[in-house]
């Protein structure tokens, strides 16, 4: 961990209220072939469970993942905020375990949504190794366990077909093309938080952790100067100002912060 990401820790700490904000496949949890496997690091387990604990820190979790399996893949603790579909979906602390879940559509989503469903199903029916999954307002390709090759050509047909179609709202990620037909984002969902929390832009006090190209939106409504502090996981251009090499490090830094919220230096 770099000399200035520990320094902008130890200001951080010294917040009277702050936000930890992590994403978490890639970040809490390694990166697996098989989605239905990612667990964070108990190390970062851990450390989260004890920040929670600090009246003085909020913990959010912002995935792109639904909500309900981010619920029951992360396991997080029982004061967490929980983003899911890139914000379209939040359970809050004290809500029941299917709060959030439901969306509300009008007609003319729900037809889209079916629309791009089927077309998904049918460029992955063509495309080996590739996997369709269903979100309550989003449909999402995955190519990960696929062939290079029959990767690139089934993301080429759905970024030509119905990435196009009006009302579609497009996520490009790591190995994913999310089509949704509502508008969300993680930036904008940690506007709204921030907000809700009393921390609100140019006051500081959200520290970011993400390692994809939708965390981008996020880190763009931070700043750094302020007293944000913004982290990238792994490699690849970014508007982040730190950055770490992977969940172990993440896990590292959230251990760190959590010794200097516990023993702040004298």
């Amino acid at each position: 961990m770099g000399v200035d990401l520990q320094a902008a820790l130890g200001a951080f700490a010294r917040r009277e209220r702050v936000l930890v904000a992590l994403d978490f496949d890639g970040v809490l949890a390694p990166i697996v072939a098989d989605p239905e496997a990612a667990r964070p690091l108990p190390a970062a387990a851990r450390a989260l469970t004890e920040l929670a604990g600090r009246g003085s820190v909020h913990i959010a979790l912002v995935s792109g993942r639904q909500l309900a399996d981010l619920l029951r893949l992360a396991d997080p603790p029982p004061r967490a905020l929980l983003v899911g579909s890139h914000g379209a979906q939040v359970r809050r602390p004290g809500d029941g375990p299917d709060s959030g879940d439901a969306l509300t559509l009008e007609p003319g989503e729900r037809e889209l949504l079916v629309r791009l469903g089927a077309e998904l199903e049918t460029i992955s029916t063509g495309h080996p190794g590739t996997v369709v999954e269903h979100k309550p307002a989003a449909v999402v390709l995955h190519t990960r366990r696929a062939d290079r090759q029959v990767a690139a050509a089934a993301t080429a047909l759905a970024l030509a077909g119905p990435a196009t179609w009006p009302g579609t709202h497009l996520t490009f990620g790591k190995e994913v093309v999310e089509l949704s037909v509502l508008e969300a984002t993680k930036g904008e969902a940690l506007v709204r938080l921030r907000a809700e929390l009393g921390l609100p832009a140019g006051f500081g006090g959200v520290l970011y952790v993400g390692d994809d190209v939708t965390d981008e939106r996020a880190f763009a409504v931070l700043d750094d100067d302020s007293g944000d502090v913004t982290v990238k996981v792994g490699p690849g251009d970014t508007l982040a100002r730190h950055r770490v090499d992977g969940p172990p490090e993440v896990a590292e830094l959230l251990g760190l912060f959590l010794d200097l919220v516990v023993r702040p230096p004298g």
